[in-house]
């Protein structure tokens, strides 16, 4: 026994990872930043040529976005918009000229260094090797069971152990960093992919602009050629908007070494409370460990702020979306560091926060397999239908995206899978009490439909509260919502045609008005298009029990709109049906 507690200090000592030192600092989120001002020449920064690494994290340290910046320039947040500056939105062009300028300057730079020092490390500084995926799994750290066979002692002894040095010793001997300077945390490769991920454009999601408020055209333009420059292969130097393996593979790496950082910048406060107050019951699903910052300098960073953590949900979800499929989920360890940081975003309590947030899951689902989220699933789940039931009007349009394609690439295929039953109970309950809301209209109408397509016609014991929402969204002013709606009820009764007969004749009234209405609006065609293929359906499955509705209209005055939605059912061939089956020849 005891030459076995001998062997697991002395194993503890050479693997547990040192701690840093104190004067390493966070580059570029967790330090103040120096509020540029517009007259503030670009040649003027206080940069040293001679060093390329403290040149280029200079310059990520002046183009970091300002709180003042960041707080004016954020759209649909009222607390944002609370201690927003006038003065800093009318010099967010300059500010944005100035950022391109020594973005440029910081390719330049980048491009000029070796492989060595430009490449991002293939090894963490603040995880163990090898103990990455069994730290962030909660299902490795369940203790084994217990039995009632009686303990076991064994004898470890590790001839490859030599106890020439003392602990001490070992423990005082530096640790060398992977990014090959001793003073810096990240690598000089993930602070480029930081200072180009806060000005890039992405993809635009219900009301998450494509550009940052802060960022502008040629900003952007900037920060993809640097992130091509930086980390694109030798042999394509041609200007293209598209990243090629090569810079993708390095920026999933810089993702996964900058998690920490983003980590702690969404890290969100604890609520302040009385003294009797008791504590809120959270039932949530548990949050898989996120990872830390080393003590010294958690201890010396700043506290996370809106403004910051804005800046660092922008820049997890740009990051996501440019290493993309499939280098998130094949280099080790990017997952179950990723994870933790849009669960953060997602958690956060403020509503530009949780929209980038959610915007971060609907680019990070796309980018893994089901396979490579199997240990975060019900986190990533639950994190989803926790934001879409406590949503506001601005953030429940990238809160339905997120709830559906998780639950989509979360569960099974199968039909009777609970928890895409679970999912679109819960989006069915957003339609019926928020329905009147245009923005969760449009959300819901664009983003449920393959949610209906996976269920088939699982989706027929909710028939009664689905066709009402559908079919008042057949009138809404937004034309897209109003051929959403068509689209979703030709889909819901084409999975659900056995249950159609019952409900047709309700359907018609609605449908017949929609069609008449259509010449009001600028997608008369489309929308007519939509309909006549929703009656086709109907026709089809409800067969004599539609027919005689829509035959009653014949004998009343009918509308000169609708008579071109009577002649095309007319002309529809009849039905057949058939006593028994035959053998067709």
């Amino acid at each position: 026994i005891w030459r076995r507690n001998s062997y697991r200090e002395s194993l503890e000592s050479r693997t547990t990872v040192r701690a840093f030192h104190s004067s390493r600092r966070l580059w570029p989120l967790v330090e103040p930043m120096v509020q540029l001002e517009a007259s503030h020449d670009a040649g003027s920064d206080d940069t040293d040529p001679t060093d390329p690494c403290s040149s280029l994290r200079a310059l990520a340290e002046l183009i970091e976005p300002a709180a003042a910046l960041v707080s004016s320039t954020a759209r649909g947040d009222p607390a944002l918009a609370l201690v927003a500056d006038p003065t800093a939105a009318g010099s967010a062009s300059q500010t944005a000229a100035l950022a391109s300028e020594r973005l440029e300057r910081m390719a330049s730079t980048l491009a000029a260094l070796p492989v060595n020092l430009r490449y991002p490390p293939r090894r963490y500084q603040d995880a163990r090797p090898g103990n990455t995926l069994r730290e962030s799994s909660p299902e490795m750290r369940t203790p084994p069971p217990t039995t009632s066979r009686k303990p076991l002692i064994i004898e470890i002894v590790d001839e490859d152990v030599t106890p020439s040095a003392p602990e001490d010793e070992k423990a005082a001997q530096p640790e060398t960093s992977t990014s090959g300077r001793e003073d810096e945390y990240l690598s000089v490769a993930s602070i480029a992919a930081l200072a180009a991920a806060a000005y890039v454009s992405g993809a635009e999601l219900h009301g998450v602009d494509a550009l940052p408020g802060w960022s502008s055209l040629s900003a952007a333009t900037a920060a993809r050629a640097l992130l091509q420059r930086a980390f694109g292969s030798e042999t394509e130097r041609a200007p293209s908007d598209t990243l090629d393996e090569q810079a993708r593979e390095n920026l999933a790496r810089c993702l996964g070494e900058s998690a920490p950082v983003l980590a702690h910048c969404l890290a969100c406060a604890p609520e302040p409370r009385w003294g009797a107050e008791p504590e809120e019951d959270d039932r949530r699903e548990p949050r898989p460990p996120a990872p830390e910052l080393p003590p010294e300098l958690a201890e010396a960073a700043q506290p996370a702020s809106a403004e910051s953590a804005l800046v660092a949900a922008t820049r997890l979800r740009r990051l996501i979306e440019m290493a993309g499929y499939p280098w998130i989920g094949r280099i080790e360890g990017v997952v179950s560091r990723v994870v933790p940081c849009v669960l953060r975003a997602m958690d956060h309590k403020n509503a530009s926060v949780r929209r980038e947030g959610c915007a971060a899951l609907v680019a990070f689902v796309a980018s893994v397999t089901r396979t490579e989220l199997r240990w975060h699933g019900a986190a990533l789940l639950d994190a989803a239908a926790s934001t879409l039931s406590a949503s506001t009007p601005e953030v429940f349009g990238t809160a339905a995206a997120a709830h559906v394609r998780s639950a989509l690439a979360v569960c099974s295929d199968d039909t009777r899978d609970p928890g895409l039953m679970t999912a679109f109970t819960a989006i069915l309950d957003a339609a019926n009490s928020r329905g009147h809301e245009p923005e969760v209209a449009a959300a819901w109408v664009a983003e449920v439909p393959p949610l209906i397509a996976a269920l088939k016609l699982s989706v027929a014991s909710h028939l009664d509260r689905l066709f009402p929402p559908l079919l008042s969204w057949l009138h809404a002013r937004d034309d897209a919502v109003a051929c959403g709606a068509a689209s979703c009820l030709e889909l819901v009764c084409r999975m659900t045609w056995p249950r159609v007969p019952g409900r047709a004749a309700s359907l018609w009234p609605d449908v017949a008005r929609a069609y008449a209405e259509a010449d009001a609006r600028g997608v008369a065609d489309e929308l007519r298009t939509e309909l006549e293929r929703l009656v086709a359906v109907l026709q089809l499955a409800a067969g004599d029990a539609f027919e005689a509705v829509w035959s009653r209209s014949k004998n009343e005055p009918v509308p000169s709109e609708l008579e071109p939605l009577i002649a095309y059912l007319e002309s529809l061939p009849a039905r057949e049906e058939r006593a028994e089956w035959t053998v067709p020849s």
